[in-house]
């Protein structure tokens, strides 16, 4: 009896120590599951964040094409800008030397110039084109090239532009190219 009591308690033993086991095994068990799952929705983020990556790295390739793309299509524009204003320039050098001309040799002429030049100005300025042309006014280094010095004795036209030889003009606010004139200086006076 008394090894039949140690049986039963051994056994009982094995028993509590088997559903430990089995509790632990089962715990483990959900455990694992969890961790599995875990891993299913790291592995999905995962795959998510590599998907927006290559989207973002797609749309920065892009947009480094449509920068080089603006970038060609600034330095074309800045090319095309350039040649019209030497054509401008061109213009308007033949049609000052083409108004001098009128002014001194057909009055009819001249009138027709006066015209097509008016109708022109409102173009110039919408282009951001400025002309400088004015004889009368103070003389502006910045917008003037003395060429030559006209002596005088009226102290209102000291400084002042008395002849222009070749026009000049602004683009959008800045001197491309300088008026060449001649200038007034009160007699006995240098500029």
């Amino acid at each position: 009896m008394f090894f039949k009591k140690k049986e039963e308690a051994f056994f009982e033993r094995m028993e509590e120590k088997l559903k430990n086991l089995e509790d632990g095994i089962a715990a483990g068990n959900r455990q694992s599951e969890e961790l599995t799952e875990k891993i299913g929705r790291l592995q999905t983020t995962v795959q998510k964040h590599d998907m927006a990556m290559e989207d973002l790295l797609e749309e920065w390739e892009e947009k480094r094409s449509d920068e080089k793309e603006v970038k060609e299509r600034f330095r074309e524009l800045e090319q095309n800008e350039s040649r019209l204003l030497a054509l401008f320039e061109t213009y308007q050098e033949q049609f000052w030397s083409l108004k001098r001309f009128a002014d001194t040799k057909d009055q009819a002429w001249s009138d027709q110039i006066a015209l097509m030049e008016q109708s022109l100005d409102r173009c110039r300025r919408l282009c951001g084109i400025d002309v400088i042309d004015r004889c009368g006014e103070m003389v502006d280094y910045d917008l003037h090239e003395v060429i030559q010095i006209t002596e005088t004795k009226d102290a209102e036209q000291d400084r002042r532009v008395a002849d222009i030889y070749g026009c000049g003009y602004l683009y959008r606010g800045k001197v491309k190219k300088k008026a060449r004139v001649a200038v007034y200086q009160m007699t006995g006076q240098e500029t």
